[in-house]
Formats: structure tokens, sequence, C-alpha cells
């Protein structure tokens, strides 16, 4: 059986023991940790600090 690879990069933000996690508006009651998929040519770091943008509005240092 072939399975397709899908490429992710994401952040497991870990702060008293605790993790982040976010939903979206459309699915409140799923909870993932933010990231998401890389743009075509875009490094894992590039994608990294788009994605938290994105979905937290926070930039990283």
């Amino acid at each position: 059986m072939d399975h397709e690879v899908m490429k992710v990069v994401a952040a497991a933000v870990i702060e008293d023991g605790k993790l982040l996690v976010v939903s979206k508006q459309a699915a409140p009651d799923v909870f993932y940790i933010p990231g998401g998929k890389p743009e075509p040519g875009e490094q894992p770091g590039e994608t990294l600090k788009r994605e938290l943008q994105e979905e937290l509005g926070v930039v990283p240092g």
C-alpha cells in the first residue's frame, strides 16, 4: 500500500507543564498544536514563524 508523505512544521509550546493547543472557529471541539504545511520553497523555520503569526498573532524571537 502506497502512502503519501505530508510534511508539517509544528511547535510544542510548554510552560509550567501545560501544553498550548489551539482550535479553529469552524471546529471548536478539535484541538491541535500550532503549525502547518510549508508553502513551496519555504524552510521549516519560515513555516513555523508564518503559522504562529497566522494562528496566534505572535512572532517568535
